[in-house]
């Protein structure tokens, strides 16, 4: 009965669920997924990769997303939509969002050592991060050990995080890592409801305009309508653009006619590992081996 009610809670309101077989092995299923999840946070087997993000007008590498990926001993490579939504449902996101800021602090010092000019590391920030413990203080620390200042990074925070109903806890983390000189871009915008009072309160430095309304922009006149006012509501609060999920020549031409900033996506590079990504920092652009690559659809 447990198992059926919580099935119809996650299906939403004013449905009813059976008890079924295929219920009980789900649930074995995903506490199997969560014990491995919790072993695996005391062993080396999460890593990092990377997306390039380049400047629309230069061409020029503007930064990096770092995107975490968990490398099982056994089942090989788990995608993060397989184990990312179980950590934020148990709580393990948040030792977990601490492991990636360890990765993404350690890459940057051995980009430094090894003589490159490593370009500014874009982290996603879940909503319980804000709410256990002290975030900035937690951010200040990792730099400290690093020797790496706030402005390396870039914190990505999606919509629905600055709705919470603990907005002001979010609001006085968010404001404590921008005045430390950390950036904070907004995720997946326009996919929630924040009101333009959000814009104006939060210290936001760029949108990130979601892959759904970039896919069909050169086809759909309701996703070319919504991007062309996104860029313009970004530029209107002085803020940069930038658009995830560019796959074709087509969706490029359309955000660079109405002065998108940034882009990202299979169209230049899929998220890579440091090894292959540190090509992208060394050359501050595409490098010459990657002119060839093909386009792939992003996981994310």
């Amino acid at each position: 009965a447990d198992l059926a009610l919580y099935r119809a809670k996650a299906a939403g309101r004013s449905r009813w669920q059976g008890y079924t077989r295929e219920l009980r092995d789900a649930l074995a299923v995903r506490r199997a997924l969560e014990s491995e999840l919790r072993r695996a946070l005391g062993s080396d087997e999460f890593e990092l990769y990377y997306q390039p993000q380049l400047a629309l007008a230069s061409q020029r590498l503007a930064g990096v997303e770092a995107l975490l990926r968990w490398r099982h001993p056994v089942r090989g490579l788990i995608p993060p939509g397989e184990f990312i939504p179980l950590a934020e449902e148990t709580g393990l996101i948040v030792p977990l969002g601490v492991l990636v800021l360890n990765l993404a602090c350690r890459q940057i010092r051995a980009w430094r050592e090894a003589g490159l000019t490593p370009p500014r590391v874009a982290v996603n920030l879940a909503t319980a991060q804000f709410l256990n413990g002290n975030l900035a203080d937690t951010v200040a620390q990792l730099l400290a050990g690093y020797d790496i200042e706030h402005a390396a990074l870039e914190f990505e925070v999606v919509e629905r995080t600055l709705l919470d109903r603990n907005q002001g806890a979010v609001l006085e983390q968010l404001t404590a890592l921008h005045a430390a000189g950390a950036l904070i871009a907004l995720d997946d915008f326009g996919t929630g409801y924040a009101s333009l009072a959000h814009l104006k309160l939060f210290p936001v430095h760029r949108l990130k305009i979601d892959r759904s309304f970039v896919a069909d922009i050169h086809r759909d006149p309701g996703d070319e309508a919504i991007v062309r006012a996104i860029v313009q509501l970004g530029h209107a609060f002085g803020l940069e653009v930038i658009a995830e999920g560019v796959e074709s020549v087509a969706q490029l031409e359309f955000l660079r006619l109405h002065g998108c900033d940034l882009v990202q996506g299979y169209l230049y590079a899929r998220p890579l590992p440091a090894d292959e990504i540190s090509a992208w920092v060394r050359d501050g652009r595409r490098p010459p081996e990657a002119q060839a690559l093909p386009g792939r659809r992003s996981e994310g």
